[in-house]
């Protein structure tokens, strides 16, 4: 199982729909590949809700631009 999937698991893991809002801020980061800046806006989106949010990535250089800094879990 890898660590995104071990990571969904958890209880206090949830899934949040991607929404035009998500798309709006998503489209600013034009030099970010289109997985990364999905999984960004979502949490761009939360931390300005004031919902605490953790982003796993394998490979945080790639949110550079983004304001978001993933944890590496390696």
């Amino acid at each position: 199982m890898g660590a995104g999937r071990h990571a969904a698991s958890l209880r206090f893991a949830e899934s949040v729909p991607f929404t035009a809002g998500h798309a709006v801020d998503a489209v600013d980061w034009r030099a970010v590949d289109w997985p990364v800046a999905h999984a960004a806006a979502i949490a761009w989106h939360a931390v300005k809700a004031g919902d605490p949010v953790t982003v796993l990535s394998l490979e945080p250089e790639l949110y550079a631009g983004t304001g978001i800094t993933p944890l590496n879990p390696t």
